[in-house]
């Protein structure tokens, strides 16, 4: 039997054991150890080459006309961070060598920065082409040098996002810090200057993006912001500017600056008749801020309070815009809740009024500063609402002769009224120095208002000249007034009478005036007299009703009608009723009275010292009096019943006790017996001797004083004088 050609295992010999094959292993060290070296020598080469890279990108994105020099850079992966040091951003070849201009335009800023570091860099998502998150970015002691302001900063330029690489959809910051910031910039005008001492700006949740850029929640790409400032100057021609600190906050959505000053300087650029500002305002705060609506360059807020400013502004000789529109190219829309001003100082000059207000305190409520709202009837200066008042204040008429002054006012537009107490209106000199400096005889006037209330003021109306209300009310006014003939007569047409309301440049519309326990006291020289004479008006009260040069409210049949009730010399009371059409050009219109009982003699404090004439006894037991007046004369009708007149004529010179000479006595003696009618009627039961009212009108006087001129008239040919001579004794 053959053997079995497989063999056992017992059989065969034993096998060599297999040798372990280990080469692969040391090719991944030997692999692993170069590519260690390879990343040591990266590393040591990384920093170098970042910021040759850093350096060589600024030349080339500037074209040649900024250099950037950084003096260390260092890298650590392990911290995914970065730390640039001694930053020094200059133009090309400075300060050597001078920019080239035709290459764009000329190189205006010097920045060293002393550290910049970046922590927490998402260095995946910087492979990956993500958007790379950094949790820190710290930029430490900026200090910047302005040589020359661009003419538009920033004009034309691309916004950040844009400039990103494109492989990079954006960058997240959690945390931006810029601190110790110092500026000084020079403008492109002599002695433009700007500086800031310190600065702070710190930002959360950063998002360089195309999405966050128009996002309306961010501020500048920003979540939330976060910035202080500690010392502002800054000169632009005419004026320097300083500012002691300003903080502003996204989240408490609150803007504050503190000790605000604009002084102006000596600028021979700036015109004549440019705008002066000194102001010095040392707190405003504004509150409930909409940061993100700047974007869209709308400012909207809760509240602006300014604290206690003292402004003094010298208005430019030509108008300035409005406010909306000097605000176009910064700001479409300004929208406040509430806008409070409190213990305001202000003073405006170049202006013949030159009001000064002190003490001012002012609350605007809905404030909107647009087109629409400047041209909107229910809003005045923009605001739905202005209430407040000042309290001292003093405004310069008929300048430079009289000043008005209040001790305090207050004013609501909404409510349409206005209260004004403690009122006087005072010339600054004597009457003889003012007829000397006006060249004419001029009426010294001083008046004491101690309240005037208006109601149903149109605040809207005034700033388009119009003057509408519906009652205004002066109780308790003093009037005293001063005139001497001794004087030339000037030749300006007087400002008060019915004819000229209607070439008032503005509308007038005042459905009621009323006046209270007026008194007026006149004190008067004559042409021809040594001394002055005394007359009074007291316990005047009245109303004038439908002032007004609308021709919608004003004609011959709907008059402004005048009524007013008075006393002479506080002792015959006398009541009148004017109605006058103060669109007619002739000055048309009717004057009624009637006058009480009272002795002639209350009138000799006026009559003897500037008419030489003295009433020795004489009872008037009443007038009536019609009066026709336009702008040549005043006729009209007189009843005068009066009793036992005798009237004395005096010495101008001479004369004993009772200034009478033998010449004026024989003369006294003749004019009551042949001319002065004692008694009217002449004897009891006989018929009242009316008499006509006749004399010549000159416009250079006030209406009143032809109103008066008829009242004596009327009495003189009452009395007995013939026409002529009473006409020419009204006139004098």
């Amino acid at each position: 039997m053959l053997d079995s050609p497989v063999s056992t295992a017992s059989d065969s010999p034993a096998a060599p054991p297999a040798r372990p094959r280990r080469r692969w292993l040391w090719w991944w060290l030997g692999t692993l150890a170069l590519l260690l070296v390879l990343a040591l020598v990266a590393l040591q080469q990384l920093d170098p080459w970042l910021r040759r890279t850093l350096e060589r990108q600024v030349a080339e994105k500037s074209g040649g006309r900024y250099e950037l020099r950084i003096g260390s850079l260092r890298t650590d992966l392990g911290r995914r961070s970065i730390t640039l040091r001694r930053l020094w951003l200059r133009p090309a070849g400075w300060p050597k060598a001078r920019p080239d201009s035709a290459k764009g335009p000329a190189p205006w800023a010097l920045v060293t920065v002393d550290e910049i570091r970046a922590a927490g860099i998402g260095l995946g998502a910087l492979l990956r082409g993500e958007v790379v998150s950094v949790d820190t970015l710290l930029v430490r002691t900026v200090r910047a040098r302005v040589l020359r302001t661009p003419e538009r900063p920033g004009a034309g330029g691309k916004p950040l996002h844009e400039q990103l690489p494109r492989r990079i959809p954006g960058i997240r910051l959690a945390h931006l810090l810029v601190n110790d910031v110092r500026v000084v910039s020079a403008g492109r005008g002599r002695g433009e200057r700007t500086q800031l001492r310190h600065g702070h700006l710190a930002a959360q949740d950063v998002l360089i993006s195309r999405g966050a850029a128009q996002d309306s929640s961010r501020l500048s790409y920003a979540a939330a912001v976060e910035m202080k400032i500690d010392g502002l100057e800054a000169q632009v021609p005419g004026h320097h500017l300083s500012l002691g600190a300003a903080r502003f906050s996204s989240r408490g959505r609150q803007l504050r600056l503190d000790s605000l000053r604009v002084m102006p300087i000596d600028d021979r650029q700036l015109p004549g008749g440019a705008a002066r500002i000194t102001l010095w305002l040392p707190r405003l705060v504004l509150a409930g801020l909409r940061p993100p609506l700047l974007s869209r360059r709308i400012l909207q807020a809760d509240t602006l309070r300014l604290s206690a400013p003292t402004l003094r502004f010298a208005v430019p000789s030509q108008t300035p815009p409005p406010l909306h529109e000097a605000l176009a190219p910064y700001l479409r829309r300004v929208l406040l809740g509430r806008l409070e001003v409190q213990r305001a100082q202000l003073r405006l000059t170049r202006l013949a009024l030159d009001p000064r207000l002190s003490d001012i305190s002012l609350s605007g409520r809905d404030i909107r500063v647009d087109a629409a709202a400047f041209r909107d009837p229910q809003r005045v200066l923009y605001a739905r609402d202005w209430q407040g008042g000042s309290g001292i204040g003093e405004v310069t008429i008929d300048a430079p002769y009289y000043r008005v002054r209040w001790a305090a006012l207050r004013l609501g537009t909404q409510a349409r009224t206005l209260r004004i107490t403690r009122g006087l209106i005072s010339p600054v000199m004597s009457q003889g120095e003012l007829s000397r400096r006006k060249g004419h005889q001029a009426t010294h006037l001083t008046l004491r208002l101690p309240e005037v209330r208006v109601t149903g003021l149109d605040y809207w109306g005034l700033l388009h000249k119009a003057v509408r209300a519906q009652t205004v009310a002066a109780p308790h006014m003093r009037l005293n007034i001063i005139g001497n003939a001794h004087y030339p007569l000037g030749n300006a047409l007087a400002k008060v009478s019915p004819e000229n309301v209607r070439r008032l440049p503005f509308r007038l519309d005042v459905r009621r005036l009323q006046v209270e326990d007026l008194a007026i006291r006149f004190k008067f020289t004559g042409e021809l007299a040594k001394r002055p004479g005394y007359f009074a008006i007291t316990r005047l009260t009245g109303a004038a009703t439908n002032l007004t040069n609308d021709p919608r409210r004003m004609s011959a049949a709907t008059p402004a009608v005048i009524r007013a009730t008075a006393y002479l010399q506080d002792r015959c009371r006398f009541s009148a009723v004017a109605r006058m059409s103060l669109l007619d050009p002739q000055g048309r219109h009717q004057v009624e009275g009637t006058f009480g009982s009272a002795p002639f003699a209350i009138l000799n404090t006026i009559t003897v010292p500037t008419r030489s004439a003295r009433f020795e006894r004489g009872q008037l037991h009443g007038i009536r009096v019609q009066l026709q007046v336009n702008r040549q004369r005043v006729t009209g009708r007189m009843w005068a019943r009066y009793s036992d007149l005798k009237v004395d004529m005096l010495s101008t010179s001479g004369g004993g006790r009772d200034k009478q000479t033998f010449g004026t006595k024989v003369l006294s003696k003749a004019a009551n017996v042949l001319i002065i009618r004692d008694d009217n009627p002449r004897r009891r039961g006989a018929e009242l001797k009316d008499a006509p009212v006749r004399s010549d009108r000159d416009l250079r006087y006030s209406v009143f004083t032809i109103w008066m001129q008829g009242v004596v008239s009327g009495l003189l040919h009452s009395i007995g004088v013939p026409g002529k001579l009473a006409e020419e004794l009204s006139e004098l």
